[in-house]
């Protein structure tokens, strides 16, 4: 052996081996190589002779390293003599997870060192790789290379099938992709090449061959205001760069407008000529829905402004960092302010045009010290109303808003400054003063009407008590004389049911105005609601010698659906005081007629007339308000308790009706009172008859004839549905008249 020993020249070359292999660092290898170093590598070309060639090759493929494990290591070496070591290397390298590969192979090195003073230069590498199918009888890999040539004829076959089946996939693919696809040549012409269905469809074609006869070039599609620039992208295109996009608006065959997206680059086709494509998509639906948003954007920023700057005609911003402000809106002429300036300067020149009483107040407010400190302590508004003078020399009320503004891009402390001329709200504010002074004064009138209704009532419902107790008194000392005892009896029944109309009168009224009255929904006839209105009203007419005639104009139901009684009640009230103001030899009429038919309901229609008093146009006014009454003095037993007419208003307005009167002094009046009701079905009018007579099975009917007075009372058989000539034969036999 020369100088080095075994165990020194196989450990520099494991240290070579694993620097290399194991940390993927070659530049330790590399500083022990001799000038006139030759390696050898597996591959066919991987040869190079001396220092720098040989490092240029392995740093050439130090991207490409993988780092590995390296196991099963064994050593040869040999004394070539004359200071010259050969060394062996044989060892097992596996890559390391966290590479994402996988290599499991044997790796053969030999080294040949050379003693340079006290330590070794390599001379020479070899390294390869075991070949497993050269046959342990071959000198070459003849059935391996057979076997491997046949592995690749089958995988060109298998390729050429793929690529036609891609060929296919992408001509399906060309000919349905929800896009228009058009190829046109680079010359000026720029002719036609191809055009995918979707392209001729998109502008109204109904085949291709149309599409071809009709457009030599996809440029006679483009509007003429877009030709220009659009040659101008074509002419800035450059091969297999990026595509120019952009989006126009067009016109199809058939004249309807749209807009399309256009993606436009230049290629090299399938044949290796270079050509234009575009690939463009309907974006009609799109830009509609942008252009109505944009709209509503506008309108939106629009209205808001307006309703800003409605309220707000002055309004600045102001930078409190930096003491200045900035007027963007100004729209009112009292107040004169520069565009934008120090805010301390402009509080120091409103303060002398400020009201005398409020300048202390303005300036401890609104100075810029003052303004910090508060919005540092988290106020967030500052608000103060004030007089100030104008430029038309007038005091004027006006509001100062100070309003904090989030910055969220510097420690800058922002404002927002509304300015307000408030003369309008005061002058609304003195109006809504003196309206709550008029209902003030209103309800103390309210309240002395009610104090005197309650004395009118007091004294209406004294007369009638003191006379039912009167005759009540007279009765119990004549009780021998049986005639003065019956008109004592009378005469206490006549003052009852007046002392019942003013209690009843008071109880309606209260319900109305506590809104506990309630509107009933049910079927009724209505020749058995005019009879008894009629039983009521026409012995009271023959009494006081007045004509009284009910009248209907056809067509008429025989049954209605709603509110019979209130309905009565209406009637009564107006019937009750054309009997008050009508005098003898007068004349009360009713009227009713179907005014119009809509939605299910009847609009029946009652006129009450008389040939009274009437009323002056004075009292028209306040007619229907409570505890109302024309002259009561001149007509105290006419009166009652003034509330009659308000009642029949309100009842009509609960049961959606409408009321109308008219009136002459010495004339006599006219009300008129429309009310729905519903209309009634055969099945239901069926039901409720059938229902109506179960419940009277088993009780006598009881017809009584007056022919004492030669009148007759008017009973009808009950149960008997009345046809609608009934109803006026009726009227006529009850009043005598024809």
């Amino acid at each position: 052996m020369g100088k080095k020993t075994r165990e020194e020249i196989e450990s520099l070359a494991q240290k070579i081996l694993k620097t290399y292999f194991c940390d993927s660092d070659m530049e330790f290898m590399i500083s022990t190589f001799a000038d006139d170093i030759i390696w050898l590598g597996g591959g066919e070309k991987q040869k190079a002779e001396g220092k720098e060639q040989v490092a240029a090759q392995f740093r050439m493929g130090k991207d490409g390293m993988i780092a590995c494990d390296m196991s099963e290591e064994q050593y040869h070496t040999i004394d070539l003599g004359g200071g010259s070591y050969l060394c062996e290397g044989v060892s097992r390298l596996r890559s390391k997870p966290e590479t994402g590969t996988y290599l499991n192979t044997q790796q053969r090195v030999t080294f040949i060192f050379r003693e340079k003073g006290d330590e070794l230069e390599t001379v020479h590498i070899h390294n390869s790789v075991p070949f497993a199918e050269i046959k342990d009888d071959e000198l070459f890999p003849v059935e391996s290379g057979r076997a491997e040539f046949q592995k690749l004829k089958a995988a060109l076959l298998e390729k050429n099938q793929e690529y036609e089946h891609q060929a296919r996939f992408l001509e399906q693919l060309y000919r349905t992709v929800p896009c228009g696809i058009v190829q046109f040549s680079t010359d000026s012409t720029h002719r036609l090449l191809s055009a995918n269905p979707t392209a001729w469809k998109s502008y109204g074609y109904t085949s291709e061959a149309e599409y071809r006869t009709e457009v030599e070039s996809p440029l006679q599609m483009v509007e003429p205001q877009d030709q220009g620039w659009i040659l101008d992208v074509i002419e800035q295109l450059k091969l297999n760069e990026a595509p120019a996009s952009y989006h126009r608006h067009c016109t199809k065959k058939n004249g309807q407008e749209a807009w399309i997206n256009v993606g436009m680059g230049r290629i090299a086709d399938s044949n290796g000529q270079e050509v234009i494509q575009a690939v463009f998509t309907d974006i009609t639906e799109q830009m509609r829905l942008e252009k109505a948003q944009e709209q509503e954007r506008i309108l939106e920023n629009r209205a808001l402004r307006t309703a800003i700057y409605t309220a707000y005609p002055l309004i600045m911003s102001i930078n409190l960092s930096k003491d200045m402000y900035n007027c963007f809106f100004n729209e009112q002429e009292v107040f004169s302010f520069p565009a934008e300036g120090v805010y301390s300067d402009l509080v120091s020149a409103c303060l002398p045009n400020v009201y005398l009483s409020y300048q202390e107040d303005f300036r401890a407010t609104f100075c810029r010290e003052e303004i910090l400190r508060r919005f540092a302590e988290g106020e967030r508004e500052i608000y103060m109303e004030l007089q100030e003078q104008g430029a038309d020399g007038v005091y004027h009320w006006i509001a100062w808003h100070l309003i904090y503004v989030e910055n969220p891009f510097s420690e800058e402390v922002l404002a927002i400054h509304l300015v307000k001329v408030l003369d309008a709200q005061r002058q609304e504010q003195a109006r809504q003063e003196q309206l709550l002074r008029d209902a003030l004064t209103s309800a103390k009138a309210a309240n002395q009407a009610k104090s005197d209704f309650l004395s009118r009532m007091s004294h209406d419902i004294r007369t009638p008590m003191n006379a039912i107790i009167g005759m009540s008194t007279i009765g119990q000392l004549k009780m021998e004389d049986n005639k003065v005892v019956r008109d004592c009896f009378q005469k206490i029944d006549m003052s009852s049911q007046y002392l019942l109309s003013l209690i009843n009168d008071i109880l309606d009224m209260s319900e109305i105005e506590t809104d506990k009255m309630e509107i009933a929904h049910e079927l009724f006839q209505l020749n058995h609601f005019a009879e008894e209105v009629n039983q009521i009203i026409y012995p009271q007419t023959l009494e006081k010698e007045i004509l009284y005639e009910m009248r209907y104009q056809e067509p008429m139901e025989s049954c209605y659906i709603g509110d019979s009684l209130r309905m009565k009640q209406i009637l009564m009230n107006l019937l009750s005081n054309s009997l008050k103001f009508t005098p003898s030899g007068g004349k009360i009429c009713i009227d009713i007629k179907e005014e119009k038919r809509t939605n299910g309901f009847a609009y029946l229609q009652f006129t009450v007339w008389d040939t009274g008093i009437g009323m002056s146009d004075e009292f028209m006014d306040r007619i229907f308000q409570p505890f109302e009454q024309e002259a009561p003095g001149n007509a105290r037993n006419n009166v009652g308790s003034g509330l009659g007419l308000s009642i029949v208003y309100n009842l009509v307005q609960l049961m959606g009706g409408r009321i109308q009167v008219e009136s002459k002094k010495h004339e006599g009046s006219r009300f008129t009172v429309t009310i729905p009701f519903q209309l009634v079905s055969d099945d239901e009018e069926r039901e409720w008859e059938r229902k109506r007579q179960n419940l009277l099975k088993g009780f006598q009917v009881l017809v009584v004839d007056d022919r004492l007075s030669g009148k007759t009372a008017g009973c009808k058989s009950i149960g008997r549905r009345a046809d609608k000539g009934d109803l006026i034969r009726n009227n006529s036999e009850q009043m005598g008249l024809s």
